[in-house]
């Protein structure tokens, strides 16, 4: 199935959506500031999952658009908001928001975002006249993984100042950073799309596992990928002292060589292009990417077994093929 197809027609739908709740308005600094990661492009994963899980219980496209448009935007808040964290200087290959318009303005362009949130997943409940009960766990799920988020983005920063990370904490990191999002937008599918709880509750599962791989290879592919392909730096986790799961593994595994050739690039911001590339050597030497890239493909396998609860549909064989493209995906 040709995934990077589907994934641009659907962006198409949701993205003439996204136009409906965040528009050109005044003042336009804001405006600007408030699309400028949305214009920049992105893979609209998130939207897209929203979508094919109303389809796979046997919704139709259009019963999930401006929930599918909220969930992308709820995404586009994070980043923004992590970039100014991070201090990472772009993102999609474009400058980010608050190196373009100051830490201010990008605080406010996150929450103006995150506020168009629930306007549009309420016309959404409107416009399909869902019974209350649909409603509540809607609005409750998002709400929930946007608290997930904050946590798992707090652990993510305490994670930089601590010595020894393991494996579980990261892994729950994760899971609330990157995962909670995944979940929620396979849910809120589910949901709006007449889902059983069994139904509803697999594909729960199912984002959260495949939410958790994509985070994962994006590890991997913050030491193995391409500039241009990627859309950032390679080498930035290291410079921003990231505990990722390759740098974890790598620790506590590698020779005294190795562990010092890491830990001198390791939340060095100036470190220079020879540090990280003796750093990226030293973690592929370890074992610790061939390692992490298996785990992340175990993490789809599980996912893709939650879809058994589904009818045979095209839905269906595509969440399956989603679930394949982030771990084989190069961006």
């Amino acid at each position: 199935m040709d995934v990077l197809k589907y994934l641009g027609d659907r962006a198409r739908l949701v993205e003439r959506e996204i136009d409906r709740w965040v528009p050109t308005f005044e003042p336009e600094v804001l405006a600007k500031a408030t699309r400028h990661l949305i214009d920049a492009g992105g893979k609209r994963l998130r939207p897209c999952l929203v979508i094919t899980a109303c389809e796979a219980v046997g919704g139709r496209t259009e019963d999930a658009l401006e929930t599918a448009a909220a969930i992308e935007l709820l995404h586009n808040f994070t980043l923004i908001h992590d970039d100014i964290m991070d201090r990472d200087e772009f993102r999609r290959n474009v400058k980010t928001v608050h190196e373009l318009w100051g830490e201010p303005m990008a605080i406010i362009a996150g929450d103006a975002l995150f506020a168009k949130v629930f306007e549009a997943a309420a016309e959404n409940v409107r416009r399909l006249n869902l019974d209350g009960n649909r409603i509540t766990e809607l609005f409750d799920t998002i709400s929930k993984a946007s608290f997930e988020i904050c946590r798992g983005q707090a652990m993510d920063m305490m994670f930089e100042r601590m010595e020894n990370v393991s494996e579980g904490e990261y892994m729950e990191m994760v899971a609330k950073k990157t995962g909670a999002l995944t979940e929620a937008s396979t849910k809120v599918g589910a949901l709006l799309g007449g889902g059983t709880p069994e139904q509803v509750k697999a594909l729960g599962t199912y984002g959260l596992l495949m939410g958790t791989a994509f985070q994962i290879q994006d590890d991997v592919l913050g030491v193995t990928g391409d500039r241009k392909k990627f859309g950032k730096p390679i080498g930035s986790d290291i410079r921003e002292g990231k505990r990722t799961l390759v740098v974890i593994r790598a620790l506590s595994s590698a020779s005294k060589k190795d562990k010092a050739d890491i830990l001198r690039a390791l939340g060095k911001r100036n470190a220079s292009e020879q540090e990280i590339e003796a750093a990226i050597h030293a973690l592929s030497r370890t074992g610790a990417i061939d390692y992490v890239s298996e785990k992340a493909r175990k993490l789809v396998v599980e996912a893709k077994k939650q879809l058994d609860s589904l009818p045979e549909s095209n839905a269906r064989d595509m969440l399956s093929a989603l679930a394949d493209f982030v771990i084989e995906r190069e961006f």
